[in-house]
């Protein structure tokens, strides 16, 4: 088959997906209504609750996204992307997807990205400013927290029925207090479920940030949060970097760990912040803001966009 031939199958492929999700999606008498993720946790100290987000695309135009038809029904961003492409709908924000391991009643929001490295990405993870508390208990990294167009984890349920799916990558975006930005790339991203404590599938680090979520520190690691401690030191990771995360003997990355401001942190003597040692070669430079984000590693969207005759 040429690749002509076969760059025309694949979108029509594509195409064909769309147009039947757009027609199921009206045959439907019933919608889902939008819904922000929001799960409190009651045992947090006031000053720690979520504040309004500041910087977010999503906030600047004031509103969630307007989803295309047949949006809900698509497994994540990636799957979503041919749909806004064709119907000349692309944008990064907050879109409604339903993943084809979960309940086949479980919508639920997630912040897509469709910019960065090709787009596609679904965010699992983000850190902006501090505003919202990520020292917390078991079940709220389970079931997620924060807002999905501000600061935000997904949960680690979701986490993991995303990347079941398929075989997954992941996207890991830094920037540092002076406004310098890097990135580190794994071409295999996964965890298991509750009943293996959420373990880390990782490897195949590419990018300019460091490996430091490598083999040795964080693959085949069981998560840890607040009052569950599975890491492999003889201490409490998750509490001495104040974030759950899948700890070894503590290891080299925290990007759930607690944030400091630069005219509030005062190297050893405050302790350790959102880290990722190998970018600055340093357990004590915190990082300013952070994201996290999955696509399945065989994504074609270059291919959509490619000219063809």
């Amino acid at each position: 088959m040429t690749f002509s031939k076969l760059l025309f199958f694949q979108i029509s492929l594509y195409l064909v997906s769309g147009i039947l999700l757009l027609t199921s999606s009206l045959a439907t008498t019933s919608t889902v209504p939008p819904k922000t993720q929001h799960i409190a946790d009651e045992t947090v100290n006031p000053i720690y609750q979520e504040a309004p987000q500041q910087h977010t695309e999503v906030e600047s135009h004031g509103h969630r996204n307007n989803v295309p038809f047949g949006a809900a029904h698509f497994h994540d961003c990636a799957s979503l992307f041919p749909l806004l492409y064709w119907t000349n709908a692309m944008q990064n924000g907050v879109f409604s997807i339903q993943t084809s391991t979960g309940s086949s009643t479980d919508h639920f929001d997630v912040y897509c990205d469709m910019t960065t490295d090709s787009g596609g990405w679904t965010v699992i993870q983000r850190r902006i400013n501090g505003t919202l508390n990520f020292d917390r208990r078991w079940a709220d990294y389970k079931n997620g927290f924060g807002r999905v167009e501000g600061e935000h984890w997904l949960g680690l349920d979701k986490i993991h029925n995303l990347t079941s799916q398929n075989s997954y990558e992941l996207y890991v975006e830094l920037e540092d207090w002076e406004g310098n930005f890097a990135h580190a790339k794994y071409d295999t991203f996964s965890i298991g479920d509750e009943s293996a404590d959420y373990t880390l599938n990782i490897g195949g680090y590419s990018g300019d940030a460091g490996d430091s979520m490598n083999s040795q520190y964080n693959n085949g690691r069981k998560f840890s949060a607040r009052e569950t401690d599975n890491d492999e030191a003889g201490h409490d990771c998750a509490q001495l970097f104040s974030g759950g995360w899948w700890y070894s003997n503590c290891g080299y990355s925290a990007l759930n760990a607690a944030y400091f401001q630069p005219e509030d942190y005062h190297g050893a003597d405050t302790g350790y912040g959102v880290l990722w040692y190998h970018w600055k070669n340093s357990l004590y430079s915190p990082l300013k803001a952070t994201k996290m984000m999955v696509r399945p590693r065989n994504f074609v969207q270059k291919l959509l966009l490619c000219n063809y005759s």
